[in-house]
């Protein structure tokens, strides 16, 4: 609009321009550049209304056309504006799904925790009782094939030995819970691992020891004929006594038993396949213990053992 207050402008000045300017000026027609220097025209002044009507309305039109062209883009630019927010709403809107699902796949997961939470919860006690004692025995299974297989292992006692596999084997005063090793009277009885050792008198077998290693497995052995040293730190390899007979032996025998840690005492399992791999010098039950032949030694296979844990 302002341009347009401009043409008029413009034109009423040259209509009422006096005559009475430089004859020179009349002579000769005048030129006025109206418009954009992008789009020029040339207006030749006439002293005729007709001639500057026309001219004005050639303004008008041209005007028209930029006002026209103006609002076809200011259309388009809206246009694109509106088709941005719209992809922006769906956009939105997939976001807003997306999480509504991921919301929905946590609340899922978190009731399946519950309902197995709530299970554990109602499993009976003696099911828990026997779950544990499985995974008891599977860490105790381990433990002895642990040492079977270490060698910083140490038979407990020198010399020639002979053993079997007598675990849970019935005895006048009870069920056996060790493995009983024969060998010669008074002969060097060894600490199997490092440790504790603490000596005493057991009421069936007499003299006795215990060893507590580190990671809290339990050796306890009896029927001692004398303690090799004092109660107190001890290395694989120490003596720490003599073979004897013992309390209620009826024969120099070390009755030896395992409990593996961290629960130890009162863990009790058979120690048969730990002796039964680091005692080398062994000889069959049915030989003396002075016997010397060794191809007869050779013959002989010795039993595997068992796994019996209660």
């Amino acid at each position: 609009m302002s341009r347009n207050f401009c043409v008029l402008g413009a034109l009423f000045f040259f209509l009422f321009l006096p005559v009475g300017h430089s004859n020179a000026q009349e002579n000769q027609p005048a030129f006025v550049e109206v418009g954009e220097n992008d789009s020029p025209f040339l207006l030749e002044r006439k002293l005729t209304l007709p001639f500057f009507t026309s001219k004005a309305s050639a303004v008008v039109s041209i005007i028209e056309n930029r006002i026209e062209r103006t609002t076809t883009a200011l259309t388009d630019l809206v246009t694109t504006f509106e088709a941005i927010r719209s992809r922006q709403e769906v956009v939105g809107e997939s976001l807003e799904n997306v999480v509504g699902l991921l919301l929905e796949r946590i609340e899922e997961a978190e009731k399946i925790m519950v309902d197995r939470a709530e299970k554990l919860k109602n499993i009976a006690e003696v099911d828990k009782e026997r779950l544990q004692g499985d995974k008891k025995k599977y860490e105790n299974i381990e433990k002895i094939m642990e040492l079977a297989n270490s060698e910083d292992w140490v038979c407990p006692v020198a010399n020639t030995v002979k053993f079997y596999d007598s675990w849970n084997e019935k005895r006048p005063r009870g069920i056996h819970r060790g493995v009983d090793l024969v060998g010669f009277h008074g002969a060097d009885l060894y600490a199997p691992v490092d440790g504790e050792v603490t000596f005493f008198w057991d009421s069936v077998g007499g003299k006795s020891f215990r060893i507590i290693a580190e990671n809290g497995d339990y050796y306890f052995g009896t029927h001692l004929y004398r303690y090799g040293k004092k109660s107190g730190k001890v290395s694989a390899g120490d003596v720490i006594g003599q073979l004897g007979a013992g309390g209620n032996a009826t024969g120099p025998h070390l009755h030896f038993e395992f409990h593996p840690g961290p629960v130890g005492k009162g863990n009790g399992v058979n120690p048969y396949q730990i002796v039964n791999r680091r005692c080398t010098n062994r000889i069959p039950m049915e030989m003396p213990l002075n016997h010397t032949e060794d191809e007869e030694r050779e013959k002989h296979s010795f039993s595997y053992g068992n796994f019996e844990w209660d």
